[in-house]
């Protein structure tokens, strides 16, 4: 059977190709991808940053590569030792032999599971649910904690809607876009703050503090136990570990890929004293029973995922879909890529931007 793929053929250069799908192993299954999320740790290999760079993933150590990990699709057919999927199941999970942007693909079914009836098909994007879940899991939010969330992307929207449901004193959001900051707002967070126009620090302190807040107390013992860094470059993370809880291990959360910046948060380290925890999805205790969980918490409402999704492209316009997600444009916040949009349950809900 073939499959038409998207792969990255040079920086900043996609190209479509017809490839024969392999015979099915024991434990394979046979996936028509309905759709694909656009994820931004993919950025630096689109634009060739991580090619070939000792300890980046064997998926890119040479052009032409494979691109998405984010999908969810239908079964076509399943292995001979395959026993909890069947064709015609609705699935999402992580794939890793090849390109998610595809019509179809081969998996290991193992890294596959049921997605709920209750939720678009479209929707139903695993690997990024399963991170959130991983991230939150993984801070370990205790009754009564603040948190801080520098970022307004698609993974700390969702953080903070998962995090409302926890009994905390407050979370605090620092982004620059404002529609992005009324979504948390929208979703739970009690404060957001333009870094744009105003001082996160102060704002951030001042909140944290309360009545009791005094800008000239040294040293400040005040903080937040837990903080998430969704910004992905070092004043960010500075920030962060600024208003961390002194003397008391906040949970210092570091989702995001760094690239090659050097990684500096200064005498941080000594008077806030945060257990640094890198958690990326990749680093997940386990990663399907994370994603077992977040599918659960999609069913019950606990991811406003239909409004983050802002975006859908068809499989041609792949490069469109990454160059509008870096730059942002036209309130972009999640982009999906869609093989054949007649295979989407409720595709009138998609804001259509390229074929």
């Amino acid at each position: 059977m073939k499959a038409t793929e998207a792969v990255l053929s040079a920086e900043r250069t996609i190209v479509l190709r017809e490839v024969e799908l392999p015979q099915l192993a024991e434990r394979d299954v046979l996936i028509e991808v309905v759709s694909c999320g656009v994820c931004s740790s993919e950025f630096p290999v689109y634009r060739g940053e991580t090619m070939g760079v000792r300890g980046v993933s064997y998926r890119y150590a040479d052009f032409p590569c494979s691109l998405g990990h984010e999908v969810a699709g239908r079964v076509l057919a399943v292995g001979a030792d395959v026993t909890h999927l069947a064709q015609g199941d609705r699935v999402t999970g992580i794939p890793y032999r090849g390109s998610g942007f595809a019509t179809h693909i081969v998996e290991d079914a193992d890294l596959f599971l049921r997605a709920p009836e209750s939720i678009p098909l479209e929707y139903c994007l695993g690997e990024p649910l399963m991170a959130v879940t991983n991230i939150v899991r993984q801070a370990q939010p205790e009754f009564g904690d603040t948190a801080l969330i520098v970022g307004d992307g698609f993974l700390a929207l969702l953080t903070v809607a998962l995090l409302a449901r926890y009994p905390l004193r407050g979370i605090v959001v620092v982004g620059h876009h404002p529609e992005r900051l009324a979504l948390a707002r929208e979703f739970g967070a009690s404060l957001t703050i333009d870094g744009k126009s105003e001082d996160a620090y102060w704002c951030a302190r001042k909140f944290i503090d309360g009545p009791a807040h005094d800008p000239d107390c040294t040293p400040w013992r005040g903080g937040a136990e837990l903080a998430f860094e969704y910004a992905g470059n070092m004043e960010a993370l500075a920030l962060c570990a600024s208003l961390c809880k002194a003397k008391s291990r906040a949970r210092l959360m570091m989702p995001s890929f760094y690239g090659n910046q050097e990684f500096s948060i200064g005498h941080y380290l000594m008077n806030r004293g945060p257990d640094l925890r890198v958690c990326h999805p990749a680093h997940s205790p386990d990663s399907m029973d994370d994603m077992r969980r977040a599918m659960w918490g999609l069913g019950a409402g606990h991811f406003p995922i239909e409004t983050v999704v802002t975006h859908a492209f068809g499989l041609s316009a792949i490069a469109r879909a990454v160059e509008m997600a870096l730059a942002r444009e036209d309130g972009y916040i999640k982009g999906i890529v869609v093989p054949n949009r007649a295979l989407c349950e409720r595709p009138e809900s998609l804001h259509w931007t390229g074929e």
